[in-house]
C-alpha cells in the first residue's frame, strides 16, 4: 500500500470492500445485504473485488533513483 499512488489507494479499498462483502455474503455472517441479495452474485462480487486489488498493482508511484 505505500508504493500505491493516490488513485491506486482509492481502486485497492473499492476492491477490498468488494471482496470482502462478496466473501462476507457468500460464506461468512452476512446472510442478506442490499448491495448482494444471493449468493451467485457475491461470487461474482468477489471476482470484480479480487480482480480490481490486482488491477490497483498497476497504479504505483513513480521511483526517482537514479542508478548509477
Amino acid at each position: 500500500m505505500k508504493s500505491h499512488n493516490s488513485f491506486g489507494k482509492i481502486i485497492y479499498w473499492i476492491g477490498f470492500l468488494l471482496f470482502v462483502f462478496g466473501l462476507g455474503t457468500r460464506f461468512g455472517p452476512l446472510d442478506y445485504n442490499s448491495l448482494i441479495p444471493n449468493k451467485s452474485l457475491a461470487l461474482i462480487y468477489t471476482c470484480i473485488g479480487l480482480a480490481i486489488l490486482l488491477i490497483s498493482n498497476f497504479f504505483k508511484k513513480p521511483n526517482n533513483s537514479i542508478i548509477k
